[in-house]
């Protein structure tokens, strides 16, 4: 089972206000914790989407708090969709650090690691062999 995210309107829904950036420590706690919730089986680590589209900017501490946080204590595989320059900016060398591999979605559709390589591939073939994702020709792996 994949869990979907759409992280403006998590982000919404979390702090007061129309805002669309995700900067402070404490913005992604209470974004992550709200995603958190959202899992249907909190024991089962799952396969997840976050959609960034419509996040502003998004920085180290945000990108640490939520998608390296989750990673490590919440999910499986992470997805990120929606992604722009800035916000791999942010996210790759936090997962660099914490030696965490997440995918971005790129504009074909193509599951592209972020973070460090290692590992990538045999997560990948996780989702081919759960057929949530799919091998095309010249070897790229897209989400079903």
């Amino acid at each position: 089972m994949i869990q979907h995210i759409d992280l403006q309107a998590i982000l919404r829904e979390s702090i007061a206000g129309i805002y669309d950036d995700l900067v402070t420590r404490s913005t992604g706690r209470a974004v992550r914790e709200r995603i958190e919730r959202q899992f249907v089986d909190p024991g089962h680590a799952p396969i997840a989407v976050i959609d960034f589209t419509g996040v502003g900017c998004l920085d180290f501490s945000c990108a640490d708090e939520i998608v390296a946080k989750l990673l490590r204590d919440r999910v499986r595989v992470l997805v990120l969709r929606g992604m722009t320059d800035g916000h791999l900016d942010a996210i790759e060398p936090v997962l660099e650090t914490a030696q965490l591999v997440a995918f971005a979605v790129d504009a074909d559709g193509t599951l592209v690691p972020v973070g460090p390589q290692d590992g990538a591939d045999a997560l990948l073939e996780e989702l081919v062999a759960r057929r949530l994702a799919a091998r095309r020709s010249g070897g790229v792996v897209m989400l079903t």
